[in-house]
């Protein structure tokens, strides 16, 4: 008797094991495409709406969903605060990781866990977050109101240009100005994106800012510029802007190589100009997925059109790329990042 109920129990686990199996496998076999199929990606932009992360963003997030298998949609999630640290910190700690977030971050906070010595709450290692490219490069300006005496570069030493800041991360430039060049610029933080700043600007508020990105405020300030309201002191990227050919370029007055070095590792993060990243961990073939789908839709012809209908500049830099220059920055010589590191600190 006792036999039977041992094999009549055996049967029951082996039958009740398999119906287990048989429950998890479609769930293990799950495709990209039933993964994603109904769901809905946040983009999270760590800038009010307006400004040019959202104007990316938002162009990213019409298109990128039809080359991903499923075609999910997409909801954007402006979260400003802390010159995106607010919105970096999410997507590392908080965010979902099952490839149903992802982001766009404030390019200088790439490196501001090498460079920044004021305590702000980095909780992030920009190497580990799944990369997946970038639309463009940047050129950063320092821009005065037209009613200020500021006519070149070196009356930044002569004359002090309040500035708007939505702190940290586009504090950065005006320390760094400052600690270096000896330029009279006076931060007015608080401000929660670009749009905000320069909103203040016109309002007679602060008389300048010290723009991160000329792509993403081209919208605001070229009909200024054309206007005569605003002057372009001095271009702070690491190479000529084709778009501002006869504009000074600030490592053109570096006075040595090993200032020449400080200053390329500070404006690294130009060249990443508008980043796109889905938090770390996120299973393999969804983030291969994604992937794919970035670089299919940055050559799509419908992608192209809406680009250039939006006057958006585009100038991609690949999730590689990304990488191997990140990397490449994250291996400086720890003198030179020391240097780089007391040239934007407050108060140097």
């Amino acid at each position: 008797m006792s036999q039977v109920k041992d094999w009549t129990r055996r049967r029951w686990l082996l039958a009740a094991g398999g119906a287990l199996a048989l429950a998890a496998a479609p769930a293990q076999a799950q495709s990209v495409a039933e993964f994603y199929k109904g769901k809905s990606i946040i983009m999270m932009v760590g800038s009010s709406a307006g400004g040019g992360y959202d104007a990316y963003a938002r162009l990213v997030s019409r298109h990128l969903g039809r080359f991903i298998p499923g075609n999910p949609g997409f909801i954007i999630q402006n979260i400003p605060g802390g010159g995106g640290m607010q919105v970096t910190n999410n997507l590392y700690n908080i965010a979902a990781k099952d490839g149903t977030a992802m982001g766009t971050i404030q390019r200088g906070l790439l490196t501001t866990p090498l460079l920044e010595s004021r305590n702000i709450q980095v909780r992030y290692d920009p190497r580990r977050f799944n990369w997946l490219g970038s639309l463009n490069t940047e050129t950063g300006l320092v821009v005065a109101w037209h009613t200020t005496p500021h006519r070149t570069f070196e009356d930044l030493q002569k004359h002090e240009l309040i500035v708007g800041s939505s702190s940290p991360s586009t504090e950065f430039l005006p320390l760094f100005l400052n600690n270096v060049f000896k330029t009279k610029l006076k931060m007015v933080a608080g401000y929660k994106g670009s749009t905000e700043a320069y909103l203040a600007m016109e309002r007679g508020e602060v008389s300048g800012r010290v723009s991160t990105g000329w792509a993403g405020d081209k919208e605001t300030l070229q009909p200024w510029l054309d206007a005569g309201k605003v002057r372009f002191l001095v271009a702070l990227s690491v190479k000529k802007s084709q778009v501002f050919p006869d504009l000074p370029l600030i490592m053109d007055y570096a006075r040595n190589e090993r200032e020449r070095q400080v200053m390329e590792l500070i404006l690294a993060s130009q060249v990443w100009g508008r980043p796109f990243v889905m938090p770390p961990d996120v299973p393999q073939d969804r983030l291969a997925a994604v992937k794919k789908a970035f670089n299919d839709m940055i050559v799509d012809p419908e992608f192209l059109e809406e680009a250039k209908k939006l006057r958006m500049d585009l100038e991609i830099v690949t999730a590689d790329e990304m990488k191997t220059l990140l990397d490449r920055v994250y291996a400086t010589p720890p003198d030179i990042i020391e240097q780089a590191r007391q040239a934007i600190a407050a108060g140097g």
